[in-house]
């Protein structure tokens, strides 16, 4: 069975610290003639948000987006859904949450407009 590609999911969670091997990694997999991508991205913390945890989310947001830019074979990432309203995060880690770039209101966080800033925009 051919493989043209490879997607790695990145459930990721504040209190572990973030994934440093990640953009090496996808480099490996490019240089194996695979595109890759980063999929059912989410950026859990450990309840109630503060601005410190956000400001961190937002700096993983920004450096996960960054990765794949700098992989010419980074074909994509995958948010797992927009906003925390519809998370499925707080339903099997109790007590845990606010993963997403869009809060439950449906206003922007700081996440958000990291990735924008590491796709180029203002």
């Amino acid at each position: 069975m051919p493989l043209d590609g490879i997607g790695l999911q990145a459930h990721l969670a504040l209190q572990y610290g973030y994934p440093t091997t990640l953009e090496d990694n996808l480099r490996r997999f490019s240089a194996l003639g695979l595109d890759t991508a980063l999929t059912e991205v989410d950026v859990r913390m450990i309840l109630p948000a503060t601005e410190e945890k956000l400001a961190q989310q937002a700096d993983w947001y920004r450096d996960l987006t960054a990765a794949c830019l700098a992989v010419r074979r980074c074909v994509g990432i995958t948010i797992w859904d927009y906003t925390d309203k519809y998370s499925w995060i707080p339903a099997f880690f109790p007590g845990e949450g606010a993963a997403l770039p869009w809060d439950e209101q449906l206003q922007p966080k700081p996440a958000y407009f990291a990735i924008r800033e590491a796709l180029g925009g203002k």
